[in-house]
């Protein structure tokens, strides 16, 4: 799930100075750290005051969770009176955010958790586009992020804050062009392509509902461009009523395996080890990043890579009305746990923070520079 933690930072007890010692009191359990669950947290303040229907955006926002652990009458205390903090952890499962509830629970500025929901309006525009993305965790390793390769921005001080709570690998993440003005992907739209996906492959992995939301917070990480072709597979496959619309959903699939491999080894005219790995041969080029990452391990090379093999054969007999459509959303299950496996042999490499915003940024700058110098 993607968790929201909500805490009254106007509490006496903070004296206005609640950011740090908020975020100390969740690490202080220590639940998050042991959990060695990967997850990426944001936090910020909860942005409601000012708009005229307030009221209404509160119980939008805090009542509309498909799962809560709230207190509702200390939130509700804090109406017309107070701010309201949160604490976003993405890809946090059930039963770890119930064992923080508990742990927090004699917390006196501690609010409750709920689920968020990115299809839903108020979550997507309070919880998630207006939070600031802070850290990656996982286990006592963490990743501070900075954003557009700003390294004058980073603060300096949150190593020591995450030495002192219990994280002995530290280091830095540019998050690129995410969560910023070039970022088109802050959309229901996309969002509700995110959830189609989920919703379709959870019953078919074996963790579930919380290897769902893993899956979908790694392919966000390498390039959410990639759910244009898994959500539109899925969509076609829940309104599938005859052959043709197997073989769409066929197509997407394989569509998406041709732009992870964009994604992952670029098309380019010179040969890897003998073989051509230009635009049109994707697999090859999957194989070439197998074994340019997985040099001494070839066994594991030649294992991802027969996998890789049956899931496009999979997609390729669909376009030839050979599968029928369970088949199909098996493979997009399959190929989804196959990028999971892909993108764990080298996380950092893995991540394009700019891929898949390159258009809108070179769009943008060109137009800046047409403005400034119109004969250019």
């Amino acid at each position: 799930m993607n968790i929201a933690l909500l805490f009254n930072s106007d509490h006496p007890k903070f004296s206005g100075y609640y950011g740090d010692p908020i975020k100390a009191t969740i690490f202080s359990t220590g639940l998050i750290q042991n959990s060695n669950r990967h997850m990426k947290m944001s936090v910020g303040d909860v942005l409601v005051y000012g708009h005229h229907n307030y009221d209404a955006i509160n119980e939008a926002l805090y009542f509309h969770s498909s799962w809560s652990l709230i207190h509702e009458d200390r939130l509700r205390s804090t109406f017309h009176r107070a701010t309201v903090t949160a604490v976003i952890y993405e890809n946090m499962p059930s039963a770890l955010a119930t064992s923080l509830h508990h742990a927090l629970a004699f917390e006196d500025s501690y609010l409750g958790l709920q689920s968020i929901d990115h299809t839903h309006g108020p979550h997507l525009a309070l919880y998630r586009n207006l939070m600031i993305p802070k850290y990656r965790l996982v286990g006592t390793t963490a990743r501070i992020f900075y954003s557009m390769s700003d390294t004058d921005g980073r603060d300096e001080y949150a190593p020591i804050l995450l030495k002192q709570w219990g994280y002995t690998d530290i280091d830095w993440e540019d998050t690129g062009a995410h969560h910023t003005t070039f970022d088109d992907y802050d959309t229901l739209a996309h969002f509700q392509q995110v959830g189609d996906f989920r919703d379709a492959v959870a019953p078919h992995l074996a963790g579930g509902e919380d290897a769902a939301f893993e899956l979908v917070m790694l392919l966000e990480d390498l390039n959410p461009r990639l759910f244009n072709a898994l959500g539109a597979a899925v969509v076609v496959l829940h309104r599938a009523v005859h052959d043709d619309h197997v073989a769409q959903a066929a197509l997407a699939g394989r569509r998406y395996i041709e732009r992870l491999a964009d994604a992952l080894f670029p098309g380019r005219d010179e040969h890897y080890k003998t073989r051509k790995v230009t635009k049109d041969r994707y697999r090859t080029r999957l194989w070439a990043y197998l074994d340019e990452n997985l040099s001494a391990d070839p066994e594991r090379v030649k294992i991802l890579d027969a996998e890789l093999k049956r899931i496009d054969g999979e997609f390729n007999a669909g376009l030839h009305d050979e599968q029928p459509a369970g088949r199909i959303l098996r493979a997009l299950a399959d190929v989804g746990e196959l990028t999971a496996a892909f993108l764990a042999i080298n996380p950092a490499a893995a991540r394009k923070p700019y891929l898949a915003h390159e258009k809108t940024m070179l769009e943008f700058y060109r137009t800046a520079a047409q403005r400034y110098n119109p004969d250019a």
